[in-house]
């Protein structure tokens, strides 16, 4: 059993490194990451087979994020109550489960479902990051926490790579797919019992079901018509009455979490200056990466008779996302060693600034292949820088004892701004199509806009991160 590690995350004290535990924190973060995105290279089998197109087949990558919006926020708390270890199992069990459901699914309903339960898995990275805090110290917990955020990127950057292999090379069904992830999903319920502490004693506190239930119908009133707006017609009364539903919801939802004694959310918490510029980030480059995993492989996969796009297969598109991605990982690991000398702050306006020059770019310099694969490594590179940044700033402000909170709110809000950014580009691109051939995709203009709407939103995040200052005491200044 791995020897636990407490102390005082103010400490800069160097710290003996429990190797099993931090391989299965590095191995939570890289498979919750992988089951999200590794789908998006399988829609193709996916739409073929069960005859979806459109809103509805991208909604095998939307409805995971809407699940995994609210393992975010469920599962720290569950695991104060019941312990990490058995969390981190039964979140395994989850998704060993729904990978199975989608490996043999009938239809697109069973397969949803598979992906919705599968989903909650996504919750993984808070759950470690609730790990990490409670059982590391010191130096080591600031490297693991940038290192977190690079495993992000590592694991985004191997979907689309494998993915793109796996499909367009080595040619394997995409149910093969989905049972290689609850493989994966067994052996980590074998790492979590081998190397995460077990709990002594019954665990303190409550979890918010309830206030889980309400966020996830609000959820799932906003991003139904977000994604389907372009076929059901921006106006109709199809996508207005639940996308007006849904704000109530969420309204509801903030007055049940202000008043319950232990919310889903506290957000109170949100008028310290730390956290609410860590959850504005995180909820805004969630956003981001969506935007850049759903725009760029349609794009350079699209052919080039269609006036732009570089026919790219699956596997170059994966090699190309994996170039962002890499980004990723040298933003985030970076930001460990800038954090010496760089405020936090000075940080995020520095991400915020990159990827809006990356977004600009994309939109209206795009022509040649070279451009693809350099304007998104400035992106990935911004991104990371932002991620690690949030990370630094929110957890480390905290005590162990508060890191449940820390995960809950700061966590929570990159797979909401992911869910809510999936859903809306889908929209976007399912707007305006050409055909080519048997094929339809998007239209060059749907791509263009994709990317001023990801400028717009960095440019959202500069402006906020710029306005939002904590006091001159506070620790993300210190750091």
């Amino acid at each position: 059993m791995t020897t636990t590690i407490k102390g005082s995350h103010h400490s800069d004290a160097p710290a003996a490194m429990p190797r099993g535990l931090v391989v299965m924190i590095g191995y939570c973060v890289i498979l919750a990451t992988l089951v999200m995105t590794i789908p998006l290279k399988l829609l193709g089998q996916i739409g073929a087979e069960f005859g979806a197109t459109g809103g509805l087949l991208n909604w095998v990558v939307i409805i995971g994020s809407l699940s995994g919006a609210i393992g975010t926020a469920l599962l720290p708390p569950v695991a104060s109550l019941f312990g990490q270890r058995r969390t981190t199992v039964v979140t395994m069990g989850l998704l060993t489960f729904g990978s199975i459901l989608g490996a043999v699914a009938p239809n697109m309903t069973v397969l949803l479902v598979g992906r919705f339960i599968g989903g909650f898995t996504l919750g993984a990275i808070a759950l470690a990051l609730a790990i990490a805090r409670a059982n590391l110290s010191g130096r080591t917990l600031t490297v693991v926490l940038s290192w977190i955020a690079a495993a992000e990127g590592v694991a985004a950057g191997l979907s689309f790579a494998v993915g793109g292999l796996l499909t367009d090379t080595v040619q394997v069904d995409w149910r093969a797919v989905f049972g290689v992830l609850a493989v994966l999903g067994i052996i980590g319920i074998a790492g979590a019992l081998a190397t995460i502490p077990r709990q002594d004693g019954p665990g303190r506190g409550r979890v918010d079901w309830f206030g889980g239930l309400l966020l996830t119908a609000a959820l799932a009133l906003i991003l139904v018509p977000l994604s389907m707006g372009s076929q059901w017609g921006w106006t109709s009364p199809a996508v207005l009455v639940p996308l007006l539903c849904g704000i109530v919801a969420v309204a509801a939802w903030w007055v049940v979490e202000s008043r319950v004694p232990a919310p889903l959310v506290n957000t109170k918490a949100l008028r310290n200056m730390n956290f609410l510029r860590g959850w504005l980030v995180f909820f805004l480059a969630g956003m981001l990466a969506w935007i850049m995993n759903f725009t760029l492989p349609k794009f350079t996969e699209t052919p080039a008779s269609a006036g732009f796009g570089f026919g790219y297969s699956a596997l170059t598109s994966g090699l190309l996302m994996l170039m962002f991605c890499i980004g990723i990982v040298v933003g985030s690991a970076s930001a460990g060693r800038l954090s010496r000398f760089v405020p936090a702050r000075v940080m995020c306006l520095l991400a915020f600034t990159g990827c809006t020059i990356g977004m600009l770019l994309l939109a209206f310099v795009h022509d040649s292949a070279w451009q693809l694969w350099v304007w998104p490594v400035i992106v990935g590179l911004s991104y990371g820088l932002a991620s690690a940044s949030a990370y630094l700033t929110f957890i480390t402000a905290l005590r162990a004892d508060e890191v449940a909170t820390a995960a809950s709110i700061g966590q929570i809000s990159a797979p909401l701004g992911g869910a809510i950014g999936s859903a809306a580009i889908s929209g976007v691109l399912t707007a305006e199509v050409i055909r080519i051939g048997q094929a339809e995709v998007p239209a060059e203009h749907s791509f263009q806009l994709g990317w001023l709407i990801g400028a717009g939103v960095s440019v959202v995040g500069l402006l906020l991160v710029a306005l939002i200052r904590a006091p001159k005491s506070a620790t993300d200044e210190a750091i």
